[in-house]
């Protein structure tokens, strides 16, 4: 059976995306982005006993048995948006799985048609520390 070129790209291109890291394949016993999101939105609260240290807690902690550990990468602040992003990390049974999270909000007293959103995104099993 000869493939027409066109045919032949498409395969390669297919068999290239379900390869790819990036397209999230997440086996069935790591945390969905769904319950990481469900745990960032967990937040109890940040404080700051030291002047330029601020510490934040999450009242969801695990998730089917994964520890999770929230980092903030970085927080930029625009005209009247906020973004923050985090770096999740999961543990279980020496297994690790990596999570980028960018939340972007609105800024009061501006009225900016920007609706708040979280977005989580799969890094995969990383060889654990």
């Amino acid at each position: 059976m000869r493939l027409s070129s066109s045919a032949r790209k498409r395969m390669v291109l297919l068999a290239a995306m379900f390869a790819s890291p990036s397209f999230g394949q997440i086996s069935q016993n790591e945390p969905t982005p769904q319950e990481i999101a469900h745990a960032y939105r967990s937040k109890a609260g940040e404080f700051t006993p030291i002047p330029g240290i601020r510490w934040e807690r999450w009242r969801i902690k695990e998730v089917r048995g994964w520890s999770l550990r929230f980092k903030r990468v970085c927080e930029r602040r625009g005209l009247a948006i906020l973004t923050r992003e985090y770096r999740v990390s999961a543990k279980k049974n020496g297994s690790c799985a990596e999570y980028q999270i960018t939340d972007t909000m609105p800024l009061p007293p501006f009225n900016v048609p920007v609706k708040p959103a979280v977005i989580v995104e799969p890094g995969g099993l990383i060889a654990c520390p």
